[in-house]
């Protein structure tokens, strides 16, 4: 476990991550991870993307993601940065409703504002972690809890439902698209979770980076996340329900 005693509400931690379309033990990927309970309350994370060479001076990340959150509200604001493509993306919400910009080749790399409603409690691939450890007590329950997920890069959101289930040690969060489109394109996001606390070992499922191919068209990513330590996400849990 990573050990939180000298900063008891925040942590850092790394990940390699693996293809799972390939039949290859080769790294793919890796990121830095951290997360930290801010004086006024809320929540913040930063994930960092690199790949298995040095980064660039125009590139110096693959793709980087930020979330802030609040336990009561949800999901406040998000980020996210893929330089290599030149796209860039924000979400900020109030309430139902939320404001959308994104700079990419799909808005001619002019800025693009868009205003977006949700009907359930927002998430994206990283903010989501925050909602597992909100939601532990009930998932844990068998109980079902829905989200609405927001894809930055094309400024919308999809439902989604978490279960949790046992699978020998672990305790496996399914993060599964309600659209069948997407359930059978990308299939569910998997979260495992060592024992019956929130101490995060991998992730297996849909990732942040994408590339473009030779005619255009946007490449995404299904791999496998494995962590150089377990990550004890309970201190999020213990401050996230008080």
């Amino acid at each position: 476990m990573l050990n939180l005693a000298n900063q008891p509400q925040a942590l850092s931690t790394t990940a390699k991550v693996f293809n799972l379309k390939h039949q290859s033990t080769r790294v793919t990927f890796e990121y830095e991870i951290s997360m930290q309970l801010r004086k006024d309350g809320l929540f913040e994370a930063k994930r960092v993307w690199q790949g298995n060479t040095l980064p660039c001076e125009k590139s110096p990340y693959i793709a980087m993601e930020t979330a802030l959150w609040s336990p009561e509200a949800g999901l406040l604001q998000a980020t996210m940065h893929q330089p290599h493509l030149d796209e860039s993306a924000s979400l900020d919400i109030n309430h139902d409703s939320s404001t959308s910009v994104l700079n990419s080749k799909k808005t001619n790399y002019q800025q693009n504002i868009k205003q977006l409603t949700f009907t359930r409690r927002p998430c994206t691939l990283l903010s989501i972690l925050f909602e597992i450890t909100h939601h532990w007590t009930p998932l844990l329950a068998g109980e079902v809890v829905s989200f609405d997920y927001a894809v930055l890069k094309v400024q919308a959101h999809t439902g989604v439902s978490l279960r949790m289930q046992k699978q020998g040690a672990y305790r496996v969060v399914s993060v599964t698209p309600n659209n069948w489109f997407w359930r059978m394109l990308f299939g569910s996001t998997n979260y495992y979770f060592q024992g019956d606390v929130p101490a995060l070992v991998k992730i297996e499922g849909l990732l942040e980076p994408r590339d473009r191919n030779l005619r255009g068209k946007y490449v995404e990513y299904l791999g496998r996340s494995i962590f150089d330590n377990p990550v004890d996400l309970s201190i999020f849990k213990e401050y996230g329900n008080e």
